[in-house]
């Protein structure tokens, strides 16, 4: 017996970086700091207290790792070291096509569907790029709205465009700092780890992709 939708839930949304498209960043940032000669969690503190640079300003991301690279160490050999790393991690960038297939999938299901991203303007080029620009019924990006995740004008926006309320959402991000408000906010959050897990917990919720 198939479970029940949960909530009255009427739209399932998703992060890009991470989870529509698959890019290690946490990985990316352990190395920096490990290349830089500094301890993670220093380094990701500091991080997160620029990453609005490009996320919200539209610096564009090597640029605003480099700025944080450049509180912890001067070096130019340093610096270059970093830009080669930032660059060859990029080429490792690969679409999710199977999660791509959920899209139309939660649609026959009745759903609504977005893409909600901490990214700056390069995001809507690189969904053209992909042939993705219309794959969401809503397409929220933090560097066209002037918030990010984890505030709730960030949200805010979301569930305008959407036209719903935050308890009728189901939002799906592979960082949980970025839904560390959700309880407060109100929307459901699942954290990302692999598409059989996301399956499952949307089953869970009463949301089944088949």
């Amino acid at each position: 017996m198939t479970k029940r939708r949960e909530k009255n839930i009427k739209a399932v949304v998703f992060d890009f970086g991470g989870v529509i498209e698959l890019y290690e960043a946490r990985r990316t940032l352990h190395d920096i700091a490990e290349y830089v000669g500094v301890p993670y969690a220093d380094f990701r503190a500091v991080y997160f207290q620029h990453n609005h640079l490009a996320n919200v300003l539209n610096l564009p991301w090597e640029e605003m790792i480099l700025k944080v690279v450049s509180l912890f160490t001067q070096s130019k050999e340093k610096a270059e070291g970093v830009k080669k790393l930032v660059r060859a991690r990029e080429l490792q960038r690969n679409l999710n096509t199977e999660l791509i297939t959920y899209f139309p999938k939660l649609k026959k299901l009745g759903l609504k569907t977005g893409i909600f991203s901490n990214s700056n303007f390069i995001l809507r080029e690189r969904l053209k790029e992909y042939g993705l620009l219309e794959l969401a019924d809503v397409l929220v990006i933090s560097g066209e709205i002037g918030f990010q995740k984890p505030d709730k004008e960030a949200f805010q926006v979301l569930f305008e465009r959407l036209g719903l309320r935050p308890e009728e959402v189901v939002f799906i991000d592979d960082t949980a700092r970025s839904m560390e408000m959700a309880d407060e906010i109100g929307y459901i959050p699942i954290l990302f780890k692999s598409n059989e897990q996301l399956k499952a917990e949307l089953g869970d919720i009463g949301i089944k992709i088949v």
